[in-house]
């Protein structure tokens, strides 16, 4: 191996022989090693151990330093390094120079690798933070850059986020609600990304999300399909409007919206939609409001009120609670109505009746819950699984534990369509 290049070539400085003598594969280890050290302390020092030495890594090495290393490996300081180097033909040359020739690209030292990032990151903040200042975007992103630490990542390692988070930011800013107004989800993100399915998924709807509840100050304690509906709703963002429904009957707002006034004065039920609950603009006529889980049994309510031309709301929510449903409660409550539920005695009917409670409190009175009607018409059951034993053992409410324990202990249901009398007997306007 020569010290210098080729005979009849362009004389090299010092520091290119140096460079041409060590970029060669038996000294990449060597050279890795070193650029390594020079990134982690920020300085040439410390100590380097290179193990299982090839013969060629062997020969070359040994002869560039001066050392037997036919025990294969060599362990040695950058003290130690420097003293061998200085008796080469390269003393002189500064070895940092030799590595940053090398590798071919600028050597960064790991606190500035670090500080480069920060200031990438302290830079992308900055920007947003100024061009959604005094926005209702603002003080989500307050928020967000304080509290997510997933966001730096993104920041530094995707480039569809910058973009990404103005879109989200967009949005906020323009939300319907703050025009009184509702738009379906998919026209929105139309409006917003020139993209319908933009906040269906993924991040984007995630920090959407967490948006609405930062400015709406909201706080959902787990995330369902139907908490996401309402979070979007409050928000003025419609998922699904003309499917998510329930019955009513005997309802309608002071100001009148079209269609409303005819179904109310004739006690005809009809399937009112989210789409319908967003064009009312104005509080309830006040009244109470009873609500049934089972069809059947609000059909033979509605025949009741309609031949008495009773002064009382029916709803029916068919089983679980939707976001219509909730949403028409919800106006109902602040319209001063008072709330009458019933629903099956069985453990999914129980969770329903208590959950309602827990939101409504003194707003909403659990009705016909009695444990003598229960017991006058229990159906007795084979078996209960583990998870609906569950179910009624975390039953929150007083009025219905006594329910709950009767059901775990007797392993009987009552389904609300064995209840019509007793509704019938303490339906009052």
């Amino acid at each position: 191996m020569e010290w210098i290049g080729k005979k009849g070539s362009t004389p090299m400085s010092l520091l290119e022989e140096c460079v041409h003598y060590l970029n060669q594969p038996e000294f990449m280890r060597f050279i890795d090693a070193w650029t390594e050290k020079y990134q982690s302390l920020g300085h040439l020092g410390g100590k380097i151990q290179l193990d299982n030495l090839s013969l060629q890594e062997q020969t070359a090495l040994g002869l560039f330093l001066g050392l037997d290393l036919s025990c294969g490996y060599l362990h040695i300081t950058y003290h130690q390094f420097q003293k061998q180097f200085m008796k080469t033909k390269f003393e002189g040359v500064e070895f940092i120079e030799v590595l940053k020739r090398i590798q071919a690209l600028p050597i960064y030292t790991h606190q500035e690798v670090k500080e480069e990032k920060n200031q990438k990151i302290k830079k992308f903040k900055e920007h947003f933070l100024c061009v959604y200042h005094d926005t209702y975007a603002a003080k989500w992103l307050e928020d967000y850059f304080q509290k997510d630490k997933k966001m730096n990542g993104y920041i530094l390692h995707d480039i569809a986020f910058k973009e990404l988070l103005e879109n989200v930011c967009q949005a906020l800013n323009q939300l319907p609600i703050h025009y009184k107004k509702y738009e379906s989800l998919p026209i929105f993100a139309q409006m917003i990304t020139r993209n319908p399915h933009y906040f269906d998924q993924g991040l984007a709807k995630e920090l959407l999300l967490k948006g609405i509840e930062c400015i709406f100050d909201m706080s959902l304690q787990q995330r369902t399909v139907e908490t996401i509906n309402e979070v979007f709703y409050q928000a003025g963002l419609l998922r699904d409007d003309l499917s998510n429904q329930c019955y009513i009957c005997h309802i309608r707002p002071i100001k009148n919206v079209s269609g409303w006034l005819g179904f109310y004065q004739n006690y005809e039920p009809w399937n009112m939609n989210l789409y319908n609950l967003s064009q009312v603009t104005s509080l309830f006529l006040q009244s109470h409001i009873y609500i049934v889980e089972n069809p059947s049994v609000f059909r033979r309510l509605v025949y009741e009120i309609k031949n008495k031309k009773m002064d009382v709301g029916l709803i029916c929510s068919n089983g679980q609670i939707n976001l219509c449903t909730y949403m028409l409660l919800n106006q109902l409550v602040e319209s001063g109505c008072h709330l009458y539920y019933a629903g099956d005695f069985d453990p999914e009917g129980l969770m329903i009746a208590d959950r309602l409670k827990q939101r409504y409190q003194e707003d909403l009175t659990l009705w016909c819950y009695h444990l003598h009607y229960f017991q006058e018409n229990a159906i007795e059951q084979k078996s209960m699984t583990l998870k609906r034993l569950q179910i009624l053992e975390n039953i929150q409410d007083n009025s219905l534990k006594p329910i709950a324990q009767y059901i775990i202990q007797n392993s009987c249901f009552v389904y609300q369509e064995g209840l019509v009398k007793y509704y019938l007997e303490n339906l009052k306007s």
